[in-house]
């Protein structure tokens, strides 16, 4: 089984990223796509068990799986990945400090599967209360492992460019559906009105990004499933706050840190 060699960044990388709030990696993973697909077909075949992994479905199909979370302590191969060295020294790298994973999913999205509204996932996260985001908080950082072609017809992610580092900015929210209150997104005038860019990717390729920075997808409009892995990470000098993420969660599933701009939300 092949191994991932540690990188450093770039100058040119580290620029695009103050600038912009994400750094593309092409090919980060490359070798290991398949590996991961096949781990996927397995996690998938699972099925539910909330006091374990999480299973969530498509909002408009509640037969079709939309995502799997918390199943890093169940297996091994992703374990290996998402706490391994190769991402933690970019992740760390990035953040200017040591970093631990936060939570992981798996998003599946199906043909005919639904966006992933407008948003900011630093909403969701600590400072969803907040007019701005607090400059002196360290924002979370996602990685985004494709394991299929993301591409424009199957939902790629789309983000705005040129969102700066110390853009503290909180983009305002609504509910869109009346019957769905606690369902939020970025409030549809000015999601109108961003310059949205977006980036497709390969197997293997890696994306990350920070939680201020908005971004969102499309339905999938191809014949073929587009699925992603994410890791979430916060700074290690804050705690470990996995357990205690997963465990508020399991309580109340549709609490609206966990609503913002989910195909799945709220959960049944």
């Amino acid at each position: 089984m092949s191994q991932v060699t540690t990188r450093t960044l770039t100058e040119d990388q580290l620029k695009f990223w103050r600038e912009n709030s994400y750094v593309h990696i092409p090919g980060l993973f490359r070798d290991r796509a398949n590996e991961m697909s096949n781990w996927i077909d397995e996690i998938s075949n699972w099925g539910a068990n909330m006091d374990k992994w999480m299973c969530y479905y498509e909002m408009a199909n509640p037969n079709q799986l939309s995502r799997v979370e918390n199943f890093i302590p169940y297996h091994d191969g992703m374990k290996e990945i998402f706490t391994g060295e190769a991402i933690i020294s970019l992740i760390s790298e990035l953040m200017e400090e040591q970093a631990v994973l936060y939570k992981e999913r798996i998003n599946f999205k199906s043909p005919g599967g639904g966006p992933h509204a407008a948003h900011q996932d630093g909403v969701a996260y600590e400072q969803g209360a907040n007019a701005s985001f607090d400059p002196n908080i360290k924002p979370y950082l996602s990685i985004l492992v494709s394991i299929d072609e993301a591409t424009e017809e199957n939902g790629c992610l789309q983000v705005v460019p040129d969102w700066r580092l110390d853009n503290l900015e909180i983009l305002p929210m609504e509910a869109p559906y009346p019957d769905r209150p606690i369902y939020m997104k970025i409030k549809q005038s000015i999601e109108d009105d961003l310059p949205w860019k977006k980036l497709p990717t390969q197997p293997g390729d890696a994306l990350i990004f920070t939680e201020r920075l908005p971004h969102r997808s499309e339905p999938n409009h191809s014949d073929k499933t587009r699925r992603i892995i994410y890791g979430v990470y916060n700074p290690l000098s804050d705690g470990d706050k996995r357990e205690k993420y997963y465990a508020d969660k399991r309580k109340n599933p549709n609490d609206a840190r966990y609503m913002v701009g989910n195909p799945h939300a709220p959960s049944n």
